[in-house]
């Protein structure tokens, strides 16, 4: 069979070919020597030995509590680690792969509306974005929600365009299956989405009903998992992570919701005084305010486009475009921009999202300034991305000084191009003159993420190894971390000597506790649990899941990490502990370390004290000062 190269979707696919392929080598290049989370590693692992673990989404091989979200991030994950072995390769490449497919989604999505050169761009900014770059060589969770938002798009975008209940029952599914992977962020799309829908022209009647058909659709599948782990008694199933009461609900509307935003002092109960969710509030990003994405750790990550965003949201008004459209995609960029403003606490990755809409504004801008000739709206699109790369890189002066010059240069000649390049056998340069003049800066941002791995809260650019430094500083409780509540300061981590933060150490070099950058644990402790393990159900106990990953990634062997997560979860109790102490499951426990320790919680509290009263300091281990061993009382 011919190719003909002149054939119009032959061209298309050739450069969507190359643009994945592109996409591809930043995301996949050398990531198996890359690093890994070692907590998320480990969940990885726990779930792939059973269908109950890979269900419940377990954090330890025997299934005693689940991390604290929904598992839908970690199932692929967890089958890779099945199918191929445990490696960082096999827990980072579906992240990969995942982010691949978003690009190929996105492109696709924006060519259905303005053609081929929009959708190239539209692909290339969202794959060029920082931390989109960082976020893909990684195991954190997020890459999934990426995939599942554009196919959400992509169904909303047919939805729009053909007045289709079909479609937009499609687009609500699959904002399901978002939030099964990033649980309520996924339904702050539904805005857009009835916003746009109803702009649609088509009776209002039909409307209220597609709406509701399409809401109510996804609604159910939303709760599936939580209604399903719910009616299943606590005694057959995992403790749910992230709770006080061992309610998904609770997990999923407090922690992950309402304790996002604030302290759990604001969720109080009136009757009891007692907290009722708990809440975390990742200090990464800095305070709340209209400015964090602009800040000194997010501006690098994201804000690159976010001026060049807004003139393009202008640009489609002005060119009244198909209304419905421009309504979903602008409401979709502002609500994400101001969620991600509001809430108390974020890591930096989760502004990704915002990438999608960004993309897609930007690129048809740009279709429907070239489809009108419109020269002051190219001049406006380009000239404000190459002047704020100037801007936004004088925060970051000794990285890639020099990129906002040669973004400058594109940004001319894509100008002139733009205007003075119109004919169909020049046409193949203008989509790549105009996406150097739109990404030249956070293109090389994100091709050099490889440089700049970590595996705790994945970054691009120059302040990656700050972020661990601050990151380990948190978790450790150590002076100079960030520290949750602290002011303006977090917006500039500072560099802190490790020591400073990890005061205690392991004899083999690691800190103890707590493993955030895929340092495994000690080999000859681990050779002599399982030489005196005498056939407990676990190998060992650790304050902490973060504690425990290590072990569980090495060994594959159940690892019981008291308190969940980060120590805090009520589980198990002093009594169940000691149940477990009885009945020959657990022998060793590792007193110390974790996130913040066995202090954070009156019952890992509890355990902690009863352990180092109770058991006996074991001196024969090739570790001090750390390993007991509990034997029944009688």
């Amino acid at each position: 069979m011919k190719i003909r190269l002149s054939d119009e979707r032959t061209q298309w696919r050739l450069s969507l070919t190359g643009l994945s392929f592109g996409a591809a080598l930043i995301y996949l290049w050398d990531l198996a020597n890359g690093q890994r989370s070692e907590y998320y590693g480990a969940i990885a692992m726990a779930m792939s030995k059973s269908f109950s673990n890979l269900f419940f989404g377990t954090l330890d091989p025997g299934g005693s509590v689940t991390l604290d979200k929904i598992p839908g991030s970690y199932w692929i994950p967890a089958i890779f680690v099945k199918i191929f072995g445990f490696s960082t390769w096999a827990v980072n490449a579906p992240n990969a792969l995942a982010t691949i497919g978003t690009v190929i989604v996105i492109s696709i999505t924006v060519k259905n509306l303005y053609g081929k050169t929009a959708g190239l761009i539209a692909g290339a900014i969202f794959a060029t974005t920082p931390i989109v770059a960082a976020v893909a060589r990684s195991n954190q969770p997020q890459s999934y929600f990426l995939l599942t938002l554009s196919l959400s798009a992509w169904a909303a975008v047919k939805a729009l365009q053909n007045n289709s209940r079909k479609h937009l029952i499609i687009a609500g599914a699959w904002i399901a299956l978002a939030f099964h992977t990033y649980m309520l962020e996924a339904w702050a799309l539904w805005p857009a989405l009835i916003i746009a829908y109803f702009f649609t022209d088509q009776k209002t009647s039909k409307k209220i009903v597609d709406v509701l058909i399409a809401g109510t659709t996804s609604l159910v599948l939303s709760l599936t998992w939580i209604i399903i782990v719910t009616l299943i008694p606590a005694s057959h199933r995992p403790y749910i992570g992230g709770t006080y009461h061992n309610n998904p609900f609770e997990m999923v509307f407090g922690y992950n919701g309402l304790g996002r935003f604030g302290s759990t002092s604001n969720g109080l109960s009136s009757s009891t005084d007692n907290p009722i969710y708990r809440s975390f509030t990742p200090p990464f990003g800095g305070q709340p305010g209209v400015d964090r994405l602009f800040n000194y750790n997010v501006g690098g990550q994201i804000a690159w486009l976010i001026p060049t965003t807004l003139v393009a949201i202008a640009i489609v008004i002005i060119f009244k475009q198909n209304r419905a459209i421009t309504a979903f995609y602008a409401v979709w960029a502002l609500t994400f921009f101001a969620m991600f403003s509001a809430v108390g606490g974020i890591h930096q990755f989760y502004v990704s999202s915002l990438a999608l809409p960004m993309a897609a504004l930007i690129a048809s801008a740009i279709a429907l300034a070239r489809r009108h000739k419109s020269v002051n709206s190219e001049l406006a699109l380009l000239g404000t991305t190459a002047i704020w790369a100037f801007y936004l890189a004088h925060n970051y002066s000794n990285y890639f000084s020099w990129a906002p010059f040669v973004q400058g240069a594109a940004a001319l000649l894509g100008i002139y191009v733009a205007t003075h390049v119109m004919r169909h056998r020049f046409e193949v340069i203008v989509p790549l003159v105009l996406i150097l003049g739109l990404t030249a800066t956070p293109a090389i941002w994100a091709i050099d993420v490889r440089n700049h791995a970590n595996s705790i809260n994945p970054i691009a650019g120059p302040i990656s190894a700050e972020g661990s430094r601050s990151a380990m500083g948190m978790f450790g409780r150590g002076p100079g971390g960030f520290q949750p509540g602290s002011g303006r300061g977090q917006q500039r981590p500072l560099n802190n000597n490790f020591s400073q933060n990890f005061p205690q150490q392991l004899p083999n070099g690691g800190r103890q506790g707590f493993q955030p950058f895929g340092a495994q644990a000690n080999s000859e402790l681990i050779s002599y649990l399982e030489k005196n393990r005498n056939g407990a159900k676990y190998l060992l106990a650790t304050f902490g899941a973060q504690a425990a990953a290590s072990f569980i990634t090495t060994t594959g062997e159940p690892v019981l990490p008291i308190g969940g997560f980060d120590g805090q979860d009520p589980t198990p109790t002093l009594d169940e502990f000691k149940a477990m102490i009885k009945n020959g499951e657990l022998r060793y426990v590792q007193v110390g370390g974790g996130m913040g320790g066995p202090g954070n919680n009156e019952g890992s509290s509890e355990i902690s004290t009863w352990v180092t009263a109770n058991c006996t300091l074991d001196a024969n281990a090739p570790v001090s000062g750390s390993l007991y061993l509990c034997t029944p009382v009688k």
